[in-house]
């Protein structure tokens, strides 16, 4: 160790090159970011080149897509990095529970709508979510159903 801290410090004195990172004061986005990559792994992007989401790869190659053909590349540097597989399918879980989460309504009745939500019975509501996760097909009976159904309605994937 102390000889690769020799070698380092000769490097340096002789006005050798070394790359600096820093951090932004702002934490970065990794929705549409196409830089996010290539700052977290600059070993496996050289020259910030090659990052998922760039504009060249829109409607040619999904991010999914990208990240499977990175860890398929032929030296295997993506494979062999400790922490891009798992930052990999970190963001992809992430990125598909927030999305899987959010509804969306007309501006015009969201105020009624966020309103129905409030007053719908949660444990009816629990049960028609549980009936129809295994596939029973749910016909609302009571007034309390025929509300939680009319709510779904309402919104929009």
């Amino acid at each position: 160790m102390e000889v690769l801290k020799m070698r380092a410090l000769r490097h340096l004195e002789s006005n050798g090159c070394s790359l600096g990172i820093g951090h932004d004061e702002k934490p970065q986005s990794m929705y549409d970011n196409p830089q996010a990559y290539p700052q977290m792994f600059p070993w496996l992007f050289p020259y910030e080149y090659g990052g998922i989401q760039q504009p060249c790869h829109k409607k040619i190659l999904s991010e999914s897509e990208h990240k499977q053909c990175l860890l398929i590349y032929h030296n295997k540097r993506f494979q062999s990095d400790l922490y891009f597989p798992i930052v990999a399918f970190n963001h992809e879980q992430l990125k598909a529970g927030t999305i899987a989460s959010f509804l969306m309504a007309k501006r015009k009745k969201f105020s009624e709508i966020s309103q129905r939500l409030m007053l719908l019975n949660r444990q009816v509501l629990h049960n028609i979510t549980n009936q129809m996760s295994r596939g029973e097909y749910v016909r609302p009976e009571t007034d309390q159903e025929k509300a939680c159904f009319a709510v779904l309605d309402s919104l929009d994937p």
